[in-house]
């Protein structure tokens, strides 16, 4: 089935308005849904609805709470919804991130379950479903639904309209029964996932325990021939199941790296940083989630410089940390841990170098940070480390392979994100190992120049042929609508 039009729903919008010396200004927000959906919507057009949050937001929208992006260049619309105090404290902050987050990620410890969440939960899907089918009554479209947000969505979109395509990608893992069992109302989360047509996650791991949990707390009926991909029938709807691993824009990465500004941008961090000639650098870029792995990997770099003196004024890993759910007191928390944990390895390993300058092991930054200064870091970095106690794919690991143009860095990605499944010349890491990890680092800086080529070079041609559009394609291809459609207009 082909459809003209296409519809987004995810709860982070692509796109803010903020006031900038006194003006109102639209900029791209940051996350790897922005970076993977932005792209694809920009060249296939349509609308896309996403919670607005802030004052400026509401001032940038039209009686219809539409406004065109990117600016500058409209290629869709951007529908805002707008979220009751109440439901962003329970159902957003409470069900979303303190229930199905850590859940999903087996984090077990960190599950703070509230029944008036759920009822929270609830509503938050429900305020989403009414933007979704007020649009679908002015233009159908296929619906493509993302992430664990909104997992009632499919169910209360096909109520109202019931031969509509609607399509979920669910970004993060998905545990097994023994695991899934723990959320009360699992049954309920599982019926209205498998309203959709398609549902598709990240591997065939992910989708495999989908198709058990649905089995084993629904009872619905599976094809046998492929329970990784195949179809399940529950209430006499058929939902295709799948995995179709998110990637990247090579092609924006690999091209960026090499314009000019990325070059000066090299050269101002290094000053910033005070590093002196022939220190080399490692680079870490996360959000600041427990499931990054954060802390665990400052416990590895310190295990490093231990056990490996040599390296003490040689080496410096600049971690770039990106501040998230800071309303919540669990991540205010962990960020303070993470300062405090890097200041006590500076002060145990950081000396005075050549010159006056001091030599620091990690250089933290704290913050936002713009595209070609990103990418600076990335093509720089002589290695990179994702250290993710469990992740759905991490996109940090592609995007370094997409901006290593000189094929000279090493990957080190952790066996619990979904990317070391794909990106198979990078080095595997364990994250609960610290002593493992440290000996990972030492391999990667000394690894031979033409095994580091060939390594970099063998995932390079891996993203380049699955990059962002591919992605979207399959998706949308199990979806039943068409990947090269072209945009459409939004005037």
């Amino acid at each position: 089935m082909t459809v003209q039009k296409l519809m987004v729903v995810s709860n982070r919008e692509p796109y803010e308005h903020r006031k900038r010396d006194g003006r109102l200004r639209c900029e791209r927000t940051d996350g790897g849904l922005t970076s993977a959906l932005d792209p694809a919507l920009c060249r296939l057009g349509g609308t896309w609805i996403a919670w607005g949050s802030g004052e400026e937001d509401r001032q940038a929208v039209g009686p219809d709470d539409i406004v065109s992006v990117p600016p500058g260049s409209p290629a869709y619309q951007l529908k805002r919804v707008w979220l009751s105090p109440q439901d962003v404290k329970h159902g957003y902050l409470g069900y979303a991130n303190q229930v199905l987050w850590p859940l999903c990620h087996i984090t077990l410890d960190r599950v703070a379950y509230r029944k008036s969440f759920w009822k929270s939960y609830q509503a938050l899907n429900v305020c989403f479903a009414d933007a979704v089918n007020e649009e679908l009554r002015r233009c159908p479209s296929a619906v493509w639904v993302h992430d664990f947000h909104l997992a009632l969505l499919p169910k209360l979109i096909k109520q109202a309209n019931p031969d509509e395509p609607v399509a979920l990608f669910w970004h993060i893992p998905w545990p097994g029964p023994d695991v899934f069992r723990i959320l009360p109302e699992r049954c309920e989360v599982l019926d209205g996932l498998l309203a959709a047509d398609s549902l598709v996650f990240q591997t065939a791991d992910y989708a495999q325990m989908f198709t058990e949990c649905a089995h084993h707390f629904l009872n619905a009926q599976i094809d046998p021939r492929n329970l990784s991909d195949g179809t399940i029938i529950h209430k006499g709807h058929r939902t295709q199941v799948s995995a179709h691993p998110i990637s990247v824009d090579f092609q924006a990465f690999s091209q960026g790296a090499v314009a000019p500004q990325v070059e000066l941008a090299m050269d101002l961090i290094r000053r910033r940083i005070g590093a002196a000639p022939g220190v080399r650098f490692g680079i870490g870029v996360d959000r600041l989630d427990y499931t990054k792995g954060l802390l665990k990997r400052l416990w590895a770099l310190d295990a490093f410089f231990s056990r490996y003196p040599q390296y003490q004024g040689l080496f410096t890993f600049i971690q770039v940390a990106v501040p998230t759910r800071s309303e919540m007191e669990a991540y205010r928390r962990y960020r303070a841990v993470i300062r405090e944990t890097v200041n006590e390895i500076n002060r145990r390993y950081g000396r005075a170098g050549r010159r006056g300058a001091r030599w620091r092991p990690i250089a933290l930054h704290e913050g936002r940070i713009g595209f070609d200064t990103l990418l600076a870091y990335y093509r720089m970095a002589d290695l990179a480390l994702v250290s993710s106690v469990y992740d759905g794919m991490n996109l940090v690991a592609k995007e370094y392979v997409a901006s290593q143009v000189d094929e000279a860095g090493v990957l080190l990605v952790s066996e619990m994100a979904g990317s070391a499944l794909e990106l198979t010349d990078a080095l595997l890491i364990n994250p609960y190992d610290p002593d493992g990890i440290a000996d990972a680092v030492k391999q990667a800086l000394e690894m031979p120049e033409e095994e580091r080529r060939l390594r970099m070079r063998r995932m390079r041609t891996h993203l380049e042929q699955h990059d962002i559009h591919a992605w979207v394609a399959g998706c949308l291809r199990d979806a039943g609508v068409a990947p090269d459609q072209q945009p459409a207009s939004i005037g």
